[in-house]
């Protein structure tokens, strides 16, 4: 019987890359265990345009006007799921009367989605990167600058009220492993 002698920098290196799956594996099911218990709003503008960054935002506070009232007595992701697909036609028809108002020539589709978001840092708890469910909503031809918050629990209207010019820095601090496990799981699905 053959012995394998091991040295101390293999020993040393097997023991990180264990400890390193298994931080990332931690960081993944607290990224879907804290993504389970949220629902996102994910607004995309048509384009960069200053009009149609404002008619993004205005979109947002007509989309919130009517979500926040629905929600406000739900408990969980899944209640509110429920209720924003029920009346996901009445969000439709609310946000396309802001385009409708604004005189922008082109239409809007709403839906609910599960997508990657990076990492995201609010004024007083961040979100880690990864797969959360939102209800989407893209105007337009949606190649323009985007806007998210936190819908369930209801975390947007502190957001949605932030000053102009702090909305158009959108600074973001990131935690890398989490971005990296995320776009790592987003690269493997897209295989």
């Amino acid at each position: 019987m053959m012995r394998v002698k091991c040295r101390p920098i293999e020993l040393a290196l097997a023991l990180c890359m264990a400890f390193l799956f298994a931080y990332a594996a931690w960081v993944s099911l607290s990224q879907q265990t804290l993504a389970d218990g949220l629902l996102r709003l994910h607004v995309i503008a048509n384009s960069d345009s200053v009009q149609d960054q404002q008619v993004k935002l205005l979109v947002r506070d007509r989309v919130l006007a009517v979500t926040e009232p629905l929600l406000a007595d739900a408990d969980n992701q899944d209640e509110v799921r429920r209720i924003l697909s029920s009346h996901l036609q009445q969000i439709t028809d609310a946000a396309q009367q802001v385009l409708t108002d604004q005189g922008m020539p082109y239409q809007l589709s709403a839906q609910m989605a599960t997508e990657y978001y990076p990492t995201r840092e609010y004024d007083t708890f961040s979100l880690p990167a990864g797969q959360y469910t939102g209800l989407k909503i893209r105007l337009g031809a949606a190649s323009g600058h985007n806007w998210w918050c936190v819908v369930f629990p209801p975390l947007c209207t502190d957001a949605a009220q932030a000053p102009q010019d702090k909305l158009c820095e959108q600074t973001t601090f990131r935690f890398k492993t989490a971005d990296l496990i995320g776009q790592a799981r987003a690269w493997l699905r897209g295989l």
